[in-house]
């Protein structure tokens, strides 16, 4: 067993998790590191005053501290719009693929080239989206420069634009040499960075501290159900079918074999929450935005219908759109496998689409609970701990985790698989 784990196949790059965990953990060092990195000619101790009582009331404030992790010593840096032009333009993409006949073309039937013609669109809106968003950042952070000149804006959105598209390098770097999803990982980094920055421990551990730390863990419990989550589908093959219709005049052991098909067989898995906490993600950007635009309205709640429509919304889009029932009908068909009791065809297009948007539904209407459950709880406790997280990123945090921790499992088991 030894001799097989130190065998030099699997000190290669292309194999050792290790190094992948290295090189994951390197990228978002460096990433960090550019975060603490100062743009010239900005009053940075008065941002940060602005920032520290504007932040959980103030749109533009609030994407900020998610995206870069501010509310450190540093507010404004090369890295400030962090992932979120990358996003945006993926939403953007995304979108046009349902809608425009090239694009989806060039998802579903060109494979591997198809997809890189996609990111390198992505890539190229996101200097766009980069370029938009850095003006805005600036006009609206205007009052903080010492210098307000055109030379000195145009340098400074060249800082911003360079940054954001250094970031997406970083991320791509990460997606294929490390672990996990770059983007979910850049987030997750600046939301443990803020939070380490918080002072959970100021109030004194009580009875009351004891509860909202249980309160917590059960929260986690239920974002690991949603993240995990799923109903199976019996399929059969043609072989199988063969077998049984060999079999048809021996009703007992006929029945023998179906039981032990419906345990061995894993058949078709469907996970409630197909997006991950992407919804999540996608949400909390565009959602200070909205909020913004409707400060003036006085309704009460309507932020958070607004939050929770956003969620259910793009939950569903994205299963809709990377769980497609025709192709996953016809990949199937050309396996000889069919849905038990399901007639191949238009049959199984329709059973799989009701199945898809059912679920995606379930999914979302349960990110929801979990975030409903967490302000009505937060609201009748009113904890000092529960009052300093924010349960959009407990949720991202969690999972994230959970991902990260089953990849590095999978990769560590099949080095072992293959080494011994």
């Amino acid at each position: 067993m030894f001799e097989s784990l130190t065998d030099n196949k699997i000190f290669k790059f292309k194999n050792n998790p290790s190094q992948k965990i290295l090189l994951t953990l390197l990228i978002l060092f460096l990433f960090r590191f550019g975060n603490t990195i100062p743009l010239g000619g900005i009053d940075q101790e008065a941002l940060k005053r602005s920032f520290l009582q504007l932040e959980n009331r103030n749109a533009i404030m609030q994407i900020i501290n998610m995206y870069s992790g501010g509310g450190g010593k540093t507010i404004l840096s090369p890295f400030s719009l962090g992932i979120i032009p990358f996003i945006n333009a993926s939403i953007l993409i995304d979108l046009l693929t349902a809608i425009i006949p090239f694009l989806e073309k060039l998802q579903s039937e060109e494979g591997e080239v198809g997809r890189r013609k996609l990111t390198f669109y992505k890539k190229g809106l996101t200097l766009v989206f980069s370029i938009v968003q850095s003006i805005f950042l600036i006009f609206y952070l205007k009052p903080y420069f010492y210098d307000t000149s055109i030379f000195n804006f145009v340098t400074i959105v060249t800082q911003l634009v360079s940054g954001a598209l250094i970031i997406v390098w970083l991320s791509n770097v990460i997606d294929n040499k490390g672990i996990g999803n770059g983007t979910s990982l850049i987030i997750f980094t600046n939301i443990v960075v803020t939070l380490i920055g918080r002072n959970f421990f100021d109030a004194p551990i009580d009875n009351l501290f004891f509860i909202q730390i249980g309160f917590l863990l059960f929260l986690m419990i239920l974002i690991c159900i949603s993240q995990t989550a799923r109903i199976n589908i019996d399929v059969v093959s043609a072989r199988q079918l063969a077998y049984l219709e060999n079999m048809e005049n021996d009703e007992i052991v006929n029945e023998k074999f179906k039981s032990k098909l419906s345990v061995k067989d894993n058949g078709l898995s469907v996970k409630l929450n197909q997006a991950g906490i992407f919804p999540i993600i996608i949400a909390s950007n565009i959602f200070p935005f909205l909020t913004y635009l409707t400060k003036n309205l006085n309704l009460p709640y309507l932020n958070n219908i607004i939050y929770y429509l956003l969620i259910i919304s793009f939950n569903y889009f994205y299963t809709i759109v990377f769980w497609d029932p025709e192709k996953i009908s016809e990949q199937l068909r050309k396996a000889s496998v069919s849905l038990v009791n399901i007639t191949p065809g238009k049959e199984t297009v329709s059973y799989l689409e009701n199945v898809v948007r059912s679920t995606s539904l379930i999914g979302g209407i349960f990110l929801c609970f979990i975030l409903l459950l967490y302000e009505s709880i937060k609201q009748l406790i009113n904890g000092p701990l529960l009052n300093q997280i924010n349960i959009s990123s407990l949720i991202i945090l969690v999972g994230v985790a959970y991902e990260i921790q089953r990849t590095i499992r999978s990769l560590y088991k099949n080095i072992l698989d293959t080494s011994i």
